[in-house]
């Protein structure tokens, strides 16, 4: 029996663990794994934040080569990455091209096993083959630039119209370049100061800091005082979506990005009498995030902050959880 390695998240926290290669079922695909991103939802599960069943292996944001196909068209040595989401097909969703909906749903490195190991074996339908241009490192960030995209789809914006995110994490950051790439006046806040320039490097000019800037009233000043119609909570705490509230138009939409691991104590009569739409957003098309990716519309290097060898993967997340820092990676 061939063996390979796997980062199993227990009870005991993270073990890198000796298990059987997976075996290949017909209509999958088997994977070497080449660079998994740790994405804010990896952390979360990491420090207990997010329930879910243990052990598991994390890792949704990922590049491998195929090491062996079932479907002739996806070829051994192609280049790839996976959607997240397993659907089952036949459920009102599935049936209905609402799969990212699907009753049974199973999500990598989040329900089910992700990539985090040596190999991984996903169905088909889930795997991209990413075109010559894209590398291994930035083919990572294929699955938040989808999701990025979808907020956009679900949300969108006129050109030159202002807009606001709160939050230059990497997914902020990545959907401020989406929504940038289709004309938006893009406003960015944080409280860091090292997010922040790094938002600058990416060439946003228009940053607040907002812990020493009278932050609402500059947004309003450039909003014909009333607000922005569009803001993004890139944040994933009660904090951020708070401050979406305070400044957002009467008439306007909070587009919710993140997932929030707290609860907020947003008024809902405050949002009836303001008629201010809450618009969540999920998966979202692959397709487009490489075409983006591949014509250079997303600078993604510069938001990689370190990287670490598999057997380092403990430090990875802890120096994760770190203020000033954006994207980890972890070579396998």
């Amino acid at each position: 029996m061939e063996i390979i390695q796997s980062l199993i998240l227990t009870d005991d926290g993270l073990h890198l663990a000796d298990v059987p290669i997976p075996s290949l079922l017909p209509g999958e695909i088997k994977i070497e794994v080449r660079y998994v991103g740790l994405c804010g939802t990896d952390v979360s599960i990491w420090k207990g934040d997010h329930n879910v069943n243990l052990p598991l292996v994390l890792g949704h944001e990922f590049t491998g080569v195929i090491h062996q196909s079932t479907i002739p068209q996806f070829k051994v040595g192609s280049l790839v990455t996976a959607e997240t989401a397993i659907s089952c097909g036949s459920c009102w969703y599935c049936t209905n091209n609402m799969t990212r909906h699907c009753k049974k749903r199973e999500t990598l490195g989040i329900t089910t096993d992700g990539a985090l190991s040596e190999f991984l074996t996903v169905p088909s339908e889930i795997v991209h083959v990413l075109p010559p241009d894209i590398d291994s490192v930035s083919g990572t960030f294929v699955e938040p630039i989808a999701s990025a995209i979808q907020t956009r789809i679900k949300t969108p914006v006129d050109d030159g119209e202002p807009m606001v995110i709160i939050g230059c994490g990497k997914l902020g950051l990545i959907i401020a370049q989406v929504y940038d790439a289709v004309g938006a006046e893009v406003y960015l806040l944080d409280k860091n100061p090292w997010k922040l320039g790094l938002a600058k490097q990416l060439g946003f000019r228009r940053t607040i800091d907002v812990t020493t800037a009278d932050w609402s009233s500059a947004i309003l000043d450039e909003t014909y005082g009333v607000g922005p119609r569009v803001v993004v909570e890139a944040t994933g705490t009660a904090k951020g979506l708070d401050m979406a509230l305070d400044i957002v138009r009467n008439n306007g939409v909070i587009a919710l990005k993140s997932k929030h691991s707290d609860r907020s104590s947003i008024d809902p009569s405050q949002l009836a009498a303001r008629e201010v739409q809450l618009q969540g957003s999920a998966d979202g098309p692959f397709d487009i995030a490489i075409d983006m990716l591949n014509k250079g519309r997303i600078e993604v290097k510069r938001l990689v902050t370190k990287h670490f060898p598999l057997e380092d993967s403990q430090k990875a997340f802890e120096y994760a959880a770190k203020p000033d820092v954006n994207k980890v990676i972890i070579g396998i």
